[in-house]
């Protein structure tokens, strides 16, 4: 799993590459973990369960995002790690997933609010057997 910070003007983003669909959005979470706090927890004794669908694989990445970001700035879990299936559907994609997390807290480091993913230059792609995603956050 790859994690790479990208170079925005105004916004923050990443680049992920993952050898799984699954393994993508895990990245994705950590990511997401690498933008908000300087000491993000790897994992947590409080579990929450979430199920998303979406048309497309880039839908279903930013609602997985923004759904997290909702978790972590309304009800203060801070999801460390993460178990996800995505399966193919007639119309689109479901994603179902497994946070395992702390609660929000100072120690973690908190570097600011996120506002949300976007779909600007948003790619979700498999090349040559890897699964790689470009990701922009607005905050």
């Amino acid at each position: 799993m790859v994690v790479k910070p990208l170079n925005h003007t105004a916004d923050v983003g990443f680049l992920l590459e993952a050898e799984s669909l699954e393994g993508l959005f895990q990245a994705a979470l950590k990511g997401l973990l690498q933008v908000m706090f300087l000491f993000p927890p790897e994992g947590g004794s409080r579990r929450r369960r979430l199920s998303l669908e979406a048309e497309d694989l880039e839908t279903l990445l930013v609602r997985f995002l923004n759904e997290l970001i909702y978790l972590i700035q309304t009800k203060g879990f801070v999801p460390g790690r993460a178990r996800v299936q995505v399966n193919k559907e007639a119309g689109g994609y479901r994603l179902t997933a497994t946070l395992w997390g702390e609660p929000f807290q100072e120690s973690l480091g908190f570097q600011g609010e996120v506002k949300s993913a976007t779909f600007h230059g948003l790619q979700v792609s498999r090349e040559n057997g890897v699964w790689k995603a470009q990701v922009i956050l607005d905050v």
